[in-house]
């Protein structure tokens, strides 16, 4: 039974370097900056639409108020 939990334990982690060795960590930190780069893309958009959704509501009561 021990012998078998070592071999276990051994296959484990030599699989998790085998898969870091390659390349894997660097393609998933490329993944999730490329994640990062759309999700600010889509935030910065919204920022925009809502400032200007903002500065049309007021420069609309601006215009309500003078008449």
């Amino acid at each position: 039974m021990k012998t078998l939990k070592a071999l276990l334990i051994v296959s484990l982690m030599s699989a998790s370097v085998a898969a870091l060795a390659e390349g894997g960590g660097d393609r998933v930190v490329a993944q999730m900056d490329a994640a990062r780069d759309v999700s600010m893309a889509h935030y910065q958009q919204a920022e925009h639409k809502e400032a200007v959704a903002t500065a049309q509501a007021a420069a609309s009561h601006d215009v309500e108020r003078s008449n």
